[in-house]
């Protein structure tokens, strides 16, 4: 992973194996990010990412270990117990059953790159923090 600020933007680039959350989170910790706004697109080797059940509330999650395109990653970045916290959807283009081009879309739990993956971290100033809610099963905005 290399990254560059140019104005107010970071610009990260993530490499073969590098894992995605982890690797944003590792670049809010050293540049003291603690809200932002994330874009991004790329190519991974293997993706998790789960729809959440409100009546269980738990994430159904799909995993998939092939090529996918990133065609999508929006996110942002809030604080949650004195860390950052990423809370990101993707979209990944892949080739299903019979070479037939198929989309994985959801809240993403985890993707390691298998190509490239290029990032955009647009911070903001102040701190937007995270609360648990436990009638949701979720953590929300905290203004406070």
């Amino acid at each position: 992973m290399e990254y560059r600020k140019f104005g107010e933007k970071y610009y990260v680039r993530l490499d073969k194996g590098d894992e995605i959350i982890g690797s944003l989170i590792s670049v809010c910790e050293k540049e003291r990010i603690k809200t932002a706004q994330i874009q991004g697109i790329g190519g991974c080797e293997s993706a998790k990412v789960g729809v959440f059940d409100f009546d269980h509330k738990v994430y159904r999650r799909r995993e998939l270990y092939c090529l996918l395109e990133l065609v999508s990653l929006d996110g942002n970045v809030t604080f949650y117990e004195d860390k950052p916290y990423i809370h990101a959807h993707a979209s990944f283009a892949f080739h299903g059953e019979g070479n037939k081009p198929e989309v994985l879309s959801g809240h993403l739990l985890e993707a390691t790159i298998g190509l490239t993956g290029e990032i955009v971290l647009t911070p903001a100033e102040g701190c937007i923090g995270r609360k648990y809610v436990e009638e949701l099963g979720i953590r929300i905005w905290d203004f406070e």
